[in-house]
């Protein structure tokens, strides 16, 4: 009887401890115009032991903003998951989402938080084992976030205003 055979994978709804989230490739970056669209990419990094497939992702937009998938019919929407990335290796492998965008908050706002992004599920392998290692964590919180400020499209004389301003910080975390 092999190692593998008559044992049943238990869920493991917590979140899982070496994934990294990152949200990367923002364009454009800094302070934003009111509604306008940015696109952005979320680097998953896999800083364990185990390969993972069927790593899915939920993408929500937060303050106001909302949120794409890829694609020039994607309607913004509040949330979405994502399609499942590649097998991701384990020991630093990592892996990046197809081209996501949000769409900023259409009223001027101090820096806030705009985007989240979460592992939503995940499989790690074992030699042919299965093991679920995570689903929907409603509680969890998110992995990265994306936060900049929002400001109207009139030029006025507020020095805060000028594009490229580093007032967002990809991957800003909770």
């Amino acid at each position: 009887m092999e190692f593998s055979e008559g044992m049943t994978p238990a869920p493991d709804t917590h979140s899982h401890p070496n994934v990294e989230l990152e949200i990367v490739e923002v364009n454009p970056a800094g302070v934003l115009i009111i509604n306008q669209i940015v696109h952005f990419r979320v680097k998953v990094t896999n800083n364990g032991l185990l390969p993972l497939d069927g790593v899915t992702l939920l993408i929500k937009g937060l303050n106001g903003a909302t949120v794409a998938n890829n694609g020039a019919i994607a309607p913004f929407v509040s949330e979405f998951i994502t399609q499942e990335l590649p097998m991701i290796t384990p020991r630093g492998g990592s892996q990046l989402t197809v081209p996501l965008k949000f769409k900023a908050p259409a009223e001027p706002q101090d820096r806030q938080k705009l985007v989240s992004a979460k592992l939503e599920g995940s499989q790690a392998s074992l030699d042919g084992i299965k093991r679920e290692r995570s689903g929907s964590q409603e509680d969890a919180p998110p992995k990265a976030t994306y936060a900049a400020k929002v400001r109207s499209n009139s030029t006025g004389g507020d020095p805060d205003s000028t594009p490229g301003d580093p007032e967002s910080t990809p991957g800003e975390p909770d």
